[in-house]
């Protein structure tokens, strides 16, 4: 049974200025050439990582106030207005 490489070898063709500026680049950032390579392509073409929500803050004298999400809140105004509002009279089915 053979195994597969866990990483492949590539050959590519490169200008001399190129490859002075990616050597001078990965002694800067502490990798080997090969590594900075291989950063700079998953860098490309990986998909940005999806940013966080960050819950919003409420200011002033309710800064410490825990206030609803959206989903709480219509849940809640659903509830106060089924409260609220009359409910519709059924008509009568003996009407004439």
């Amino acid at each position: 049974m053979q195994y597969m490489a866990a990483t492949a070898v590539m050959t590519v063709r490169i200008e001399p200025e190129l490859l002075d500026a990616l050597k001078a680049r990965s002694r800067r950032e502490g990798r080997t050439v090969s590594a900075e390579v291989v950063r700079l392509i998953k860098k490309e073409l990986q998909p940005p990582p999806k940013p966080r929500a960050r819950p919003a803050r409420t200011m002033g004298m309710f800064a410490d106030f825990d206030a609803p999400d959206l989903e709480e809140l219509v849940l809640w105004r659903r509830e106060l207005s089924a409260q609220l509002l009359p409910k519709p009279r059924k008509r009568n089915a003996r009407r004439s």
